[in-house]
């Protein structure tokens, strides 16, 4: 009996709920429909996090001195300061516990929440891309044509930030064309330190609205893109920058909402071209929906377009401020 008890012991010892993880803080590991997750009341007590459930098994608030986080159950999407975050795969609650995906420990988690500073001088060369162009028009409403409102907002952009002491690149300055592998390429030509990528949606349903931020999907996710490429996708060059795209990503999504109280649809993950191509953080900005009648009037508002270049400006400053040696 005594060695039947030391062999299950032992067993006991390689299943999921006793396997800890390798990095410090991670918590307990675990393992749902063949994705890692760790348990996040471990996690939370390692970083000094209050739990307190707003409703048992369904929503979990996490709290200290410095960050709020808000868990749902079986949703893809948590908010970090009151900003909407897709993960690589969905929120697991039970027995009044919450999993989180590992992999969203590192790509997610760990580079919003502890800033690492840079070893090299703060951005200072900003590259502006307005999507579109030529007979690429992009979304159409009526007579007008995205490709005309992002190379507006570009060039407003560019104004501020230039009186701002940044040096401004376009991947275009007027309505022609521009290859998709060619645009990031000016961006690395030019030497610059980011990359952003100007756009506006457009949905069926007029009712869709918001502003959302994208930045280059991390290897083994899933993106949350429509297209939503799948985990088995491999590493491109623009995943060098995976903690770097994210932490502005943020900073754009959060200036974004709440400083033009847009709708928040939350920074997303996709491996659209000219993200999966860039030698430098990048990111992609839907700055509202065409298709929405009050959002376009704002699209299509000179004053309104400004307010949006402030956010985003407001944004660079901030994460420039954080990285910066």
């Amino acid at each position: 009996m005594q060695r039947l008890i030391t062999i299950i012991a032992g067993l006991m010892l390689f299943l999921p709920n006793g396997t800890k993880g390798a990095t410090s803080g991670r918590g307990e590991g675990i393992s749902f429909q063949g994705r890692d997750y760790f348990r996040v009341s471990s996690w939370a007590k390692d970083n000094q996090f209050n739990l307190r459930w707003n409703v048992t098994d369904q929503e979990l608030r996490l709290a200290n001195n410095r960050t709020t986080l808000i868990l749902n159950h079986d949703s893809r999407r948590i908010k970090i300061n009151g900003v909407w975050v897709w993960l690589s795969a969905p929120v697991v609650m039970r027995d009044r516990d919450a999993f989180l995906p590992t992999l969203d420990l590192k790509t997610t988690l760990l580079p919003l929440l502890s800033t690492r500073r840079s070893a090299t001088a703060a951005p200072r060369v900003i590259c502006l891309d307005p999507g579109h162009g030529g007979d690429d028009t992009g979304k159409r409403d009526g007579t007008r044509f995205e490709k005309t409102y992002t190379l507006l907002l570009a060039k407003e952009l560019g104004r501020q930030l230039s009186r701002g002491g940044y040096r401004v690149v376009y991947t275009r300055t007027s309505d022609t064309k521009v290859d998709l592998p060619v645009r990031p390429q000016v961006a690395q030509k030019a030497r610059a330190d980011l990359f952003l990528s100007l756009h506006f949606n457009g949905a069926d349903v007029p009712s869709a609205q918001g502003v959302e931020v994208y930045c280059l999907t991390p290897v083994g996710a899933s993106s949350t893109n429509s297209g939503g490429e799948g985990a088995d996708s491999p590493a491109s060059p623009g995943n060098r920058w995976d903690e770097r795209n994210v932490q502005l990503a943020f900073e754009l999504q959060k200036s974004l909402v709440r400083g033009l109280g847009r709708e928040d649809r939350g920074l997303r993950r996709a491996r659209f071209a000219v993200l999966r191509d860039a030698n430098m953080p990048a990111v992609l900005i839907e700055g509202g929906f065409m298709s929405n009648p009050s959002e376009a009037r704002w699209i299509y508002s000179p004053l309104e377009r400004t307010k949006l270049a402030r956010a985003i400006v407001e944004a660079i400053n901030n994460h420039r401020r954080a990285i910066g040696p």
